[in-house]
């Protein structure tokens, strides 16, 4: 009889060890399946924010393109009010060197420059910023260029950029539309599987696990000159 009552021990020890390795597994995935999910909810609030800020920013800068405000202190700008560029004729005409097949949007802005008012230009690119992700991927960045100054990182983690300018039927205004289709791109995959997205008019398959958000800003400018 006390045989029986240890074999039955050993059993229930037994069952007990597999039903706490099993209550160890299911913890250790629950805690990763939530950590994945809360750096893509990161990732996902981080590149809302950034489409926020590059709506606002960008649509004030092509809606004053051109001000008059310089009128009258100089000469009007030599180049369009606004101007787009392929990543070619940005290399030729300006010497920068963008993102192979992004597009370069340049402004005439009316800005104080050494004590006075005058039309500058104002170019926004893709480029590379010589850093690289844990996979050893390039980071490219939105810069934005002002004359001859250097350029300045605004928005890191932008993967394409694409431009479409329109001229209305409105000749007496002269009014501009431009649209700008940008995508953001998280540093580091943080999908399981490559994410299919739309831009610029086609769905794309990504070659790597980034998580991918798409943005079209829609801007119009009243031509002051």
């Amino acid at each position: 009889m006390q045989r029986n009552q240890n074999a039955f021990s050993l059993i229930e020890c037994m069952i007990a060890l597999s039903l706490g390795m099993l209550l160890c597994a299911g913890i250790f995935l629950l805690f990763n399946t939530l950590q994945a999910l809360h750096r893509r909810q990161s990732v996902i609030a981080n590149e809302q924010n950034q489409m926020r800020f590059i709506n606002a920013f960008l649509n004030k800068k092509i809606h004053m393109a051109g001000n008059g405000s310089c009128v009258s202190t100089s000469e009007k700008p030599q180049s369009a009010i606004i101007q787009t560029l392929d990543s070619e004729t940005a290399k030729r005409l300006l010497g920068l060197s963008i993102k192979p097949e992004t597009a370069l949007l340049q402004l005439q802005e009316c800005i104080s420059f050494h004590n006075r008012l005058q039309y500058l230009p104002v170019a926004f690119f893709i480029a590379d910023t010589h850093r690289i992700t844990s996979n050893r991927k390039n980071i490219t960045a939105l810069f934005i260029k002002v004359g001859d100054h250097p350029r300045e990182e605004l928005m890191t983690d932008v993967a394409d950029f694409q431009l479409h300018v329109y001229l209305t039927s409105q000749p007496a205004n002269n009014i501009q539309a431009v649209e700008v289709d940008y995508l953001l791109s998280s540093i580091d995959d943080v999908l399981t599987h490559p994410q299919t997205y739309w831009f610029n008019g086609s769905v794309i398959t990504a070659s790597d696990r980034a998580l991918y958000q798409s943005g079209i800003l829609y801007a119009v400018v009243q031509r002051h000159l």
